[in-house]
């Protein structure tokens, strides 16, 4: 039996949201006095109106929580980050990716619940190629809508309720925190456990170690578990990440992994290592990113793949 909720429930949401701020916002002027007098100002006109509506939206949510009289809505605004890109590789020349997440914040619940809008529903940050993410269950990538509940805003523990994997409703409890072991050497750690409808319990353990080198250049190394009850076995992942800045806008970044699952047996199903260059170019809002890679996946029975991600991105509603 299907829940309340589905997937594309999800995306009339979105479909809504877009609509609603587009309509409101199409008859206003935007103020471009402060814009740099560029052929390419249209830019910035665009990024400004889109943020702007994106804003209104969010303070029309928050007003639907707030008390009568309260003008605190007022104060709401919409976070986040859209993201395309092509990642042809040998044996899938087609391979493509969309990635968004949106974050509203609710000041009439005195900013302790936000309101999350997200491709997937893995809220570790992985800007992998999508054929190298980790995916517990095979709906993750399906889009996710959770009302998230912190204590403070600073608050190290948050819970969520929402939909997501494909008609499911869970609830997720997450805890994450770092410790600075020295000058240069930093531990970042999070445990998550959580309840999807037909998948049943899970839970994820993240350990990872940043360490600074001379001139702003770093070296990481994550681990990830991931512990699923429906199959009863763990997903676990290990990764080393060298960041070298090239200039103030861009860098390189060497990443290599493997990861592999428990059952039958401890095994590999995947290695991947891949250089990727980023820079902002121009706006600090907008990112362009190559990266040529290679992937060895245990259903192609480990033959290299070869490919050359090309991608942006562009963040609005932060500094």
């Amino acid at each position: 039996m299907k829940t309340p909720f589905s997937s594309k429930g999800c995306w009339f949401v979105i479909y809504f949201l877009c609509a609603l701020s587009t309509q409101t916002f199409a008859e206003e002027q935007t103020d471009i006095t402060s814009l740099p007098p560029a052929d390419d100002a249209w830019l910035d006109i665009w990024h400004s109106k889109f943020s702007n509506s994106m804003h209104y939206t969010a303070q029309q949510l928050d007003e639907f929580f707030a008390l009568d009289g309260s003008d605190n809505h007022k104060d709401a605004r919409a976070e986040g980050r859209v993201r395309f890109g092509i990642e042809p590789r040998s044996r899938d020349l087609m391979a493509t990716d969309f990635r968004f997440r949106i974050r509203v914040k609710l000041p009439a619940l005195k900013n302790r619940v936000d309101l999350l809008l997200s491709d997937d529903d893995d809220y570790t940050r992985q800007d992998n190629i999508r054929a190298a993410r980790d995916s517990v269950n095979h709906l993750q990538d399906s889009a996710s809508l959770a009302l998230r509940y912190q204590k403070s805003e600073n608050s190290n523990l948050s819970h969520r309720i929402g939909a997501g994997r494909g008609d499911q409703l869970f609830a997720r409890s997450r805890y994450e925190d770092e410790i600075a072991l020295n000058e240069k050497l930093q531990l970042n750690y999070d445990g998550e456990i959580y309840y999807y409808t037909r998948d049943q319990f899970g839970a994820e353990l993240g350990l990872n170690f940043t360490r600074m080198l001379a001139d702003d250049k770093f070296v990481r190394m994550q681990n990830r578990y991931y512990f699923r009850d429906r199959s009863d076995d763990w997903l676990w992942r290990h990764e080393f990440q060298y960041l070298r800045p090239l200039t103030d806008q861009s860098a390189l970044l060497y990443t290599f992994f493997i990861k592999g699952l428990t059952e039958p047996n401890y095994h590999v199903t995947e290695v991947y290592t891949s250089v990727r260059w980023r820079t902002n170019y121009r706006r600090s809002w907008l990112f362009f990113e190559l990266e040529p890679f290679v992937i060895w996946l245990k259903e192609e029975h480990f033959s290299p793949s070869y490919g050359l991600a090309l991608r942006f991105e562009f963040y609005y509603g932060t500094n």
